[in-house]
C-alpha cells in the first residue's frame, strides 16, 4: 500500500514510518521542513514532499497517488494550536477526497465522560479533528490514546521526570488533587500496532476507538509505580485541594523537558478521568488483532523505556532532554604527542601510579566512601604484572566497563551513591605526532538524593578531574619528549 504519512518527525511519526517500511508499504511524508527528515535512518526509504500540513494544496499534492493517510498532526506548540489542527484537519479531507485517498488514520486523544467539568482545550481540539476526519468523504478511523508510554513522549517524559525529581526525597510528597483522577496509559508499541494494523481494515470503516494498556491508573500511581520500576523510595503522598493549573505548569516546564507550551495543555487535561471503552478495545482487537504477546502493562512499559528497549527506547526525533537524566562535565587537551603516548599513561592508571590529581584524592574518596556505605577499601589494581586494562576487571575504585586499546577506556564507580558514574578518557589523533585527549565524567542521578549530591559535589569534582586531566596530558608529553631525546 502506498501510505501518506503527515507528521513524520514527530514523536509517534518518526518511530512508525520504519514500522510501515518494513512491512512492505510504499512511504511518502510531508514535511514543512524536508531538511528535516535527514536527520531520520530511514529518509532514503520515503519520497518527501515539500509542504504545511495547513495548506490544501501541499497536502493536496502529497495525497496524489496515496491509497493511505496517516494524519499525525498535533500543534500544540503554542496559543492558536487547535485553530492550526482544524485547518490541517480540513486541508486533509478535502486533499484526500480529490485525490482518492481510500482511508485516513488519526492518532487522537481520549475523551473524559460527562464529570460536569469543561473539556480542556487540548481533549477538545483532538476531539475537533477526529469529528472533521470522520464526517468528511474519505473513510476515516479515528484512533483515541491516553498517555504513551515510552522514552520521548511527552507525557511519560513528565512523568518520568517529576518522579526522578520528587522520589528518594522527603517522605511526604504533596500532590495536587487531580492526581487522584484516573488515566489509562498505553505502550508506544501498541500504539505503532495499532496505527499499522489499521491500514488493513475492511473498506468503509469510519469510526473512532479507544485504545489503552490493560490496567488503569491514576496519575499518583503512575508515578508511583515508575518510581518502584526506577527502584526509587516512594514517598506517601498527600493530596493537596489545590490544583493551580498555571502554576504546576509552570514548574513542569522548568523540571522537565516539557516545554510551557506543551505543559499547559498537559496539565490542563489532567483534570479529566481518561479511561478507554472496554468495548472499543476489544473491538478493534477483533478486527486487526492484539498486539504481539498482548496489550503491555504499564510497569512492562516502563522497564521498556528505562532499557531502551526498541520503540520505547530514545529516537532521533525526541525533545532534547527526554530519557533518563544524566550530567557530564568535560575536560579536553591538545597533546604534544602521538594516542600511544598518551595511552601508556591511561595504562598506568590506580595503584601505585594514582591517577595524577590533587594529593590525598584517593584517600578522601575512600572515607567518603565508607560514610556512604560502601566498601571503603585500599586502591587495588586490575592485575599483577605488567599494566594492563581488562573489561569486568576492578581498578582501585572503579571497574573497567569497556577498553578500546589506544582510544578508549570507560569506566563505572563502585562507590555507594544515588547514582551511576561513569568517567570515560578518549584519545582522538590530530596530526601524525599530536592528539587530543578527551575526559569526561557522567552521572545519572538516582531520584532527589542524586540531585542533590550532584550539586553538592559538583565544585571539587570539576577541580578534581580538570587537574587529572591537564596532568595526564602533561605527563604524556613529558614521557613522549624523554623517549624521542633516546
Amino acid at each position: 500500500m502506498h501510505v501518506l504519512v503527515v507528521g513524520a518527525t514527530g514523536y509517534i511519526g518518526s518511530r512508525l514510518v520504519p514500522r510501515l517500511l518494513d512491512a512492505g508499504h510504499e512511504v511518502r511524508v510531508l514535511a514543512r521542513t524536508p531538511a528535516g527528515v535527514a536527520d531520520h535512518p530511514w529518509a532514503d526509504r520515503v519520497e518527501v514532499v515539500p509542504g504545511d500540513a495547513q495548506d490544501r494544496a501541499a497536502v493536496t499534492r502529497a495525497c496524489d497517488g496515496a491509497e493511505a493517510v496517516v494524519h499525525l498532526v498535533h500543534a500544540m506548540d503554542g496559543p492558536g494550536y487547535a485553530d492550526r489542527d482544524r485547518a490541517a484537519a480540513h486541508a486533509l479531507a478535502g486533499g484526500a477526497a480529490a485525490t482518492g485517498v481510500q482511508r485516513i488514520v488519526y492518532l487522537g486523544g481520549l475523551q473524559p465522560g460527562d464529570d460536569g467539568r469543561p473539556v480542556s482545550g487540548h481533549l477538545r481540539s483532538r476531539r475537533e479533528v477526529g469529528d472533521v476526519l470522520l464526517a468528511g468523504p474519505v473513510p476515516a478511523v479515528v484512533l483515541r490514546a491516553g498517555i504513551v508510554v515510552g522514552t520521548g513522549s511527552a507525557s511519560f517524559e513528565m512523568i518520568r521526570h517529576l518522579t526522578e525529581l520528587t522520589m528518594g526525597g522527603p517522605p511526604v510528597l504533596p500532590l495536587p488533587d487531580r492526581a487522584w483522577n484516573r488515566i489509562q496509559p498505553v505502550a508506544v508499541d501498541d500504539v505503532l500496532h495499532a496505527l499499522t494494523g489499521c491500514l488493513d481494515l475492511p473498506d468503509g470503516t469510519n469510526r473512532a476507538f479507544d485504545i489503552g494498556g490493560p490496567d488503569v491508573h491514576t496519575y499518583r500511581s503512575l508515578m508511583s509505580e515508575y518510581g518502584a520500576e526506577a527502584g526509587l523510595l516512594r514517598p506517601f503522598p498527600l493530596p493537596v485541594p489545590l490544583s493551580a493549573p498555571r502554576l504546576t505548569a509552570r514548574a513542569v516546564a522548568a523540571l522537565t523537558p516539557v516545554g510551557r507550551g506543551l505543559a499547559g495543555p498537559l496539565v490542563e487535561s489532567m483534570r479529566h478521568e481518561l479511561v478507554a471503552d472496554p468495548a472499543d478495545v476489544a473491538a478493534l482487537d477483533a478486527l486487526i488483532g492484539p498486539p504481539p504477546g498482548g496489550h503491555t502493562p504499564y510497569r512492562a512499559a516502563v522497564r521498556r523505556a528505562l532499557d531502551g528497549a526498541g520503540d520505547a527506547g530514545p529516537g532521533s526525533s525526541d525533545a532534547p532532554g527526554s530519557g533518563p537524566v544524566e550530567w557530564e562535565t568535560t575536560d579536553a587537551h591538545d597533546v604534544d604527542a602521538p594516542p600511544r603516548a598518551v595511552w601508556s599513561v591511561i595504562e598506568t592508571l590506580g595503584g601505585e601510579h594514582g591517577w595524577y590529581t590533587v594529593p590525598g584524592t584517593a584517600t578522601l574518596t575512600g572515607f567518603l566512601d565508607v560514610l556512604a556505605g560502601g566498601p571503603g577499601h585500599l586502591p587495588r589494581r586490575h592485575s599483577t604484572g605488567p599494566p594492563r586494562l581488562v573489561a569486568g576487571e576492578p581498578l582501585d575504585r572503579w571497574v573497567v566497563e569497556a577498553v578500546e586499546p589506544g582510544t578508549r577506556l570507560l569506566l563505572r564507580a563502585e562507590a555507594r551513591l544515588p547514582g551511576v558514574v561513569h568517567l570515560e578518557l578518549r584519545i582522538h589523533p590530530t596530526g601524525r605526532l599530536t592528539s587530543r585527549y578527551t575526559q569526561t565524567l557522567r552521572f545519572a542521578p538516582h531520584g532527589l538524593a542524586g540531585r542533590l549530591a550532584w550539586l553538592a559535589a559538583y565544585p571539587a569534582q570539576r577541580f578534581v578531574f580538570a587537574v587529572m586531566a591537564r596532568t595526564l596530558s602533561g605527563v604524556a608529553e613529558t614521557r613522549y619528549r624523554q623517549l624521542v631525546r633516546r
